[in-house]
């Protein structure tokens, strides 16, 4: 089941199977959208209305019924619903499996009429195939198809990256998954697994697993494959962090002001301190602390000699503590104010 909010509340899609023939059923909401567009897809590509093929849309109920089931209708089921706020939708796989003995029309040899087709149907079925050769071996022999194809993925450190395509062919086709060139294979990360459709999960995805996907079939009639983008998208970092200018040794006219900024990021948000030679600042006459933002700001408004030395910024929170540090030189004469911009960001 799955939640989007198109319009003023949420729409929901369940779909499961009743008895022997396929159900697939949707309730949406808003009801009587008319900007509401349903869609029911099959390996991506659109479903039509057939004989054997029964949609119903009234009044916020959707639902698709097969009348009869063949092998070939095995795939991923896709109800999309669409309105004039955005798209959303959810998918199942359905799997029909093939009873020995049932020949479709498709399956006949074409100008084949009547009686005669009868009787070929039946020689083959007692003889094992035409001129010996096994029913199974007579299977139209296929070079590898996908036909479903892996989506890329962008996923949050730490998370579960999932990928899925079917693939078609006879002999059925070996299906290998890799990430950056690895052959992957199936671990306590790495879970693979096929019912019809083949399944990659990547979990506990680290920053180093981005990179591409690509998912290789191949018989002995040929081989395809293709390829994705996974995208990590790293945690946000709890840790604090000071973004900061090379470290400098600026000079300023005694008298004068000088000004120190720091811009600090962190959650929680941190405490942030400011030293002078080790030792803690606090707020006096000539010593004021600014902040805005991000960006805190020490100020003395008048140095003199005895005022040069290291001054440091220290931001820590719960998750660790960042420094940054500067050195300042006063000399010359009493002046006017001046902010030195050479040490305007630790």
């Amino acid at each position: 089941q799955i939640q989007s909010c198109l319009q003023e509340g949420d729409w929901r899609v369940s779909i499961r199977d009743l008895h022997d023939l396929p159900h697939f059923e949707c309730r949406l909401t808003p009801i009587g959208d008319p900007t509401m567009v349903v869609e029911w897809l099959h390996d991506g590509k659109p479903l039509a209305a057939a004989n054997r093929l029964r949609m119903v849309n009234e009044f916020g109920y959707c639902s698709l019924d097969y009348e009869a089931a063949y092998a070939r209708d095995s795939g991923v089921i896709t109800c999309r619903a669409t309105n004039k706020y955005g798209v959303d939708q959810t998918s199942a796989t359905l799997i029909v499996k093939d009873e020995k003995g049932l020949v479709e029309e498709t399956q006949l040899p074409e100008g084949r009429k009547g009686a005669h087709r009868i009787d070929e149907i039946e020689r083959m079925a007692h003889e094992g195939g035409p001129y010996g050769v096994t029913a199974e071996e007579e299977t139209e022999k296929m070079k590898p198809e996908i036909v479903l194809l892996p989506e890329p993925a962008r996923v949050l450190e730490g998370e579960t990256a999932r990928f899925r395509c079917r693939v078609t062919g006879y002999p059925s086709p070996k299906v290998n998954w890799y990430l950056n060139g690895q052959l992957i294979r199936k671990s306590k990360r790495y879970r693979l697994r096929y019912d019809g459709i083949y399944y990659l999960e990547i979990t506990e995805i680290k920053s180093y697993d981005s990179g591409e996907v690509k998912v290789v079939a191949d018989n002995n009639l040929g081989s395809v494959e293709h390829t994705v983008k996974l995208e990590i998208q790293q945690k946000e970092d709890f840790r604090t962090h000071l973004r900061r200018a090379p470290e400098a040794k600026p000079t300023a006219i005694s008298g004068r002001s000088v000004r120190f900024s720091a811009q600090v990021s962190g959650l929680p948000q941190p405490q942030v301190f400011w030293y002078k030679d080790s030792e803690v600042l606090s707020t006096s006459y000539k010593c004021k602390f600014l902040h805005d933002g991000d960006e805190h700001t020490l100020l003395l408004l008048e140095v003199f000699p005895e005022d040069a030395g290291t001054y440091s910024c220290e931001a820590k929170n719960d998750y660790g503590e960042a420094t940054s540090s500067a050195s300042l030189t006063v000399e010359g004469t009493y002046g006017g104010v001046e902010v030195l911009s050479s040490v305007s960001a630790l």
